[in-house]
């Protein structure tokens, strides 16, 4: 089936911006959307060219809608999810309401779809590019993932991005940042991430690998620091068996989804290195010195481009496919 008209809600995120621009120029015979935001009347966004209003989510009608998206920024109202259900939508959910249903697929670009489901529980972006990476290993390898995870301000919207770069003048210029919602101070900063932002991670990355065959142990730690986009991820892993690293890099480095650095020009990834680029950047790929079954890399990504709407899309396209 084509989804020729979807409803997205937090479309006035920086995801929601990205993910409208995304709808438009791909393939989904889309042919217009409904727009919703948190105190989003008299609001408008981008669709094809043209305005479109923005209301209120609690005003939502699905009458005439075939997908329903919901994206974290700008959107709290999480009974309309159970409500697109119930209207036999296709739901795909960045919120993670869905994923702890524990009933529900997380979906990542790459993942093979079982079944005939219209519901979906759409992949962080972290979780997706560590899932990518380790998929390149023989199916049931992984053992257990840890990771110490860096975050971008991006991750808490359009207003961490424009809360780092006000505080950012204001501090080099010898003024005192200005008191903001978020309550610490963003810029030249480092700040922990809430538990249930682990906790959610960790969920949906054990879900995808233990998806790949056996189950996965998945421990994360989280950072927020003062980087506009683009995340930082440390990764140990522990396999069932010594890894061939080589093969793997081998691997990597045939694969245009990922750059393997060092590059001729650039030692080691970066969030600075994503700039005109949608791969998955790893460096420091290298065995653990303490247990031959475990190697550790860092995993560099564009949360924004490279992350949900890349899932959404992705997912959008097998849904056509194969007709539901």
């Amino acid at each position: 089936m084509a989804f020729k008209r979807v409803a997205v809600f937090g479309a006035c995120g920086l995801e929601g911006e990205l993910l409208l621009t995304a709808l438009a120029d791909a393939d989904l015979g889309v042919a217009s959307v409904k727009a919703f935001a948190n105190e989003g009347d008299g609001e408008t966004v981008m669709f094809r060219g043209r305005p479109v209003a923005v209301h209120e989510p609690d005003t939502a009608d699905f009458n005439g809608v075939d997908a329903a998206i919901f994206l974290n920024e700008g959107f709290s109202d999480f009974a309309l999810i159970d409500a697109a259900e119930d209207a036999g939508l296709v739901v795909l959910d960045c919120t993670d309401n869905l994923a702890q249903r524990g009933d529900v697929a997380v979906f990542s670009e790459g993942v093979e779809l079982d079944g005939e489901t219209r519901l979906f529980a759409i992949a962080d972006a972290v979780s997706s590019h560590a899932a990518a990476l380790l998929r390149q290993l023989p199916k049931g390898s992984v053992k257990a993932v840890n990771l110490a995870i860096a975050q971008p301000v991006s991750v808490w919207g359009r207003l961490g991005v424009e809360t780092l770069a006000a505080e950012t003048a204001r501090l080099l210029n010898g003024q005192a940042p200005e008191s903001s919602s978020f309550g610490l101070q963003l810029a030249f900063n480092v700040l922990s991430r809430p538990a249930n932002s682990v906790a959610a991670l960790e969920h949906s990355l054990s879900h995808l690998l233990s998806a790949d065959g056996g189950a996965v142990t998945v421990t994360a730690s989280e950072m927020l620091v003062p980087v506009f986009y683009g995340h930082t991820t440390m990764l140990r892993v522990s396999c069932n068996d010594a890894v061939d690293l080589s093969t793997l890099k081998q691997k990597l480095a045939a694969n245009e989804q990922f750059r393997l650095f060092p590059l001729e020009d650039i030692a080691e990834a970066s969030p600075v290195s994503l700039q005109e680029s949608e791969t998955i950047d790893i460096s420091a790929l290298i065995a653990d010195r303490q247990d031959e079954t475990a190697f550790r890399c860092t995993v560099v990504g564009d949360n924004l481009r490279k992350g949900a709407v890349n899932n959404i899309i992705a997912l959008l396209k097998i849904l056509i496919k194969i007709n539901i």
